[in-house]
């Protein structure tokens, strides 16, 4: 059960990471594009510039949201390594529940900020200025189960670790 939820999760990590870099790759050629016609053709785009901020959000934190299941987020790995195994996880623990705890208010927040957003209009693309800030409550919802299911895996392995070294003895 355990590995499935992993491979699953890892799967779902992976559209994330894969919706990031596709849009990375549209903006870098959209960006291109307005250079080329407002150097070359003297006629630059508009859009671009809002286009450009709302990808860049959408990058940023569904990125963020799959550092959170690889561990490739910023955490005090040097700390971890240095305490003894039982203190390294503890702290690896307390970490993931920092995040989880941190994007549960980027959840809430997004939520009400998207809200608010949702009637407004992009001045230059025709949708709403929501779209924008959906990403906040989207990437906030994975980054909780992510981080709570790290956490889950700690608890499990350290106390089937400790069942392993108390049957030994």
């Amino acid at each position: 059960m355990r590995k499935t939820i992993q491979r699953i999760t890892g799967g779902v990590e992976r559209a994330l990471t894969a919706v990031a870099a596709s849009l990375m790759a549209i903006l870098s050629l959209i960006v291109c594009w307005q250079v080329f016609a407002r150097y070359v053709l003297q006629k630059s785009p508009i859009w671009v510039e809002e286009f450009s901020v709302t990808a860049i959000m959408w990058i940023g934190l569904l990125g963020a949201a799959s550092a959170v299941w690889t561990g490739d987020h910023m955490r005090l790995e040097f700390v971890t390594k240095k305490l003894p195994k039982s203190g390294g996880l503890v702290l690896e623990v307390l970490i993931d529940a920092a995040i989880a705890y941190f994007a549960y208010f980027l959840f809430k927040h997004g939520l009400v900020l998207t809200q608010a957003m949702w009637d407004s209009q992009m001045s230059t693309i025709k949708l709403p200025l929501g779209i924008t800030y959906l990403v906040l409550p989207i990437a906030a919802a994975f980054m909780i189960a992510f981080a709570a299911l790290r956490v889950a895996g700690k608890i499990i392995e350290a106390s089937s670790a400790g069942k392993e070294t108390h049957d030994a003895h």
